[in-house]
């Protein structure tokens, strides 16, 4: 009788222990937090005010009519953000981060032959997150909240559109150039000013 409940006892330590190691695991986790704040504001990488003098600056050396600049754009403000980004449940900087998402997309187009067209591809399908673990990639803010990356990035690539709907002289017909090489000479013009 008394190794019967000693084998018991053993069992239920053995249970007790996988279940307390279940849900300490699970507590343990933080909450992922989407892309807004909790007045329902969307959350970019810094303070919204500050996004059009960025895109001003990033215009003076690049060209934000075309797809391919607008996910330079995107890596840019990822690397400029100073923030900690985490890949499954590994903290990096934000210049690690921005490295990470260049590589991940070259990989994406030359190894998975997943065309990568437009920015929202981009957000859509290299930030969302790890294809290996399934985790989202998230951010850690300076106040401790962590945001699920591609709501951010969302937000961060609505309020480039917004900028860009100010000037819509400066992304179509004012062009300088030929083809996909050209650059609005005009948004140039105010991101100098803006120097």
């Amino acid at each position: 009788m008394i190794l019967a409940s000693n084998k018991t006892f053993k069992m239920s330590r053995s249970w007790l222990f996988i279940f307390l190691a279940f849900f300490l695991g699970c507590a343990s986790q933080p909450v992922l937090l989407d892309g807004l704040n909790q007045v329902g504001a969307p959350v970019c990488l810094e303070d919204q005010s500050n996004i059009p003098a960025f895109v001003r600056k990033f215009f003076a050396t690049r060209d934000l009519a075309t797809e391919e600049g607008r996910i330079d754009y995107l890596l840019q403000r990822i690397h400029d953000s100073k923030l900690t980004f985490i890949r499954n449940k590994v903290e990096y900087t934000s210049a690690s981060a921005a490295e990470f998402f260049r590589w991940k997309l070259n990989r994406m187009e030359k190894r998975h032959h997943i065309k990568v067209k437009t920015a929202q591809d981009f957000v859509s399908h290299v930030t969302s997150g790890s294809r290996t673990s399934g985790r989202p990639y998230a951010i850690i803010f300076p106040d401790g909240s962590r945001r699920n990356l591609q709501n951010v990035l969302q937000n961060e690539l609505e309020a480039l559109e917004s900028c860009l709907q100010q000037y819509p002289e400066d992304t179509s017909s004012k062009q300088a150039g030929i083809g996909d090489q050209s650059v609005s000479t005009t948004l140039k013009d105010s991101a100098r000013a803006v120097q």
